[in-house]
């Protein structure tokens, strides 16, 4: 009986001690990759599609702002992509990029697909924001993702 607790508190130490290793090394490499600006009017169509998305209460992102959108003219979009690098032993699932609005953000697309990482693979993620035409594009933003049902994010600085 005293062998068999022996053995257990090994088995224990060992399981602990693999949580540990595992916690430890559960991180996913996050480094910024580019920021694409687009003048809204070089998009007029896709502006005013989202303008009526969002005045009929059907769009699908995240509004930072309740003010009307105005004209075409005096927005921009940015598209800013981070890549992606897993060095954990497990699968990142539920990969999400969130823009850190600023006070000229009016609004972050909505991102609908489900972005997954293998282990050991390499991946980018995108996120775009309407903001004001005259805005910088630097930014902060969280990459948050799981790992075996834990969450994990990071903070990163977008754009230079």
């Amino acid at each position: 009986m005293k062998a068999f607790a022996i053995v257990l508190i090994v088995l224990l130490v060992v399981a602990i001690a693999a949580v540990g290793v595992f916690c430890f090394s559960a991180k996913i490499e996050v480094r910024f990759d580019s920021c694409i600006a687009t003048d809204g009017v070089t998009q007029v169509d896709y502006y005013n599609g989202l303008k009526r998305q969002v005045e009929s209460g059907a769009f699908t992102g995240i509004r930072f702002s309740g003010a009307e959108l105005g004209a075409a003219d005096q927005y921009q979009f940015l598209t800013y992509t981070v890549h992606l690098d897993n060095h954990a032993f497990l699968q990142a699932q539920t990969i999400e990029l969130r823009i850190t609005p600023m006070e000229s953000d009016i609004l972050q697309l909505g991102d609908e697909s489900c972005h997954d990482l293998a282990s050991g693979k390499q991946g980018d993620i995108s996120a775009t924001i309407l903001t004001g035409r005259t805005a910088h594009s630097v930014r902060e933003g969280t990459v948050s993702y799981y790992l075996w049902g834990i969450p994990f994010t990071e903070k990163i600085t977008l754009g230079k």
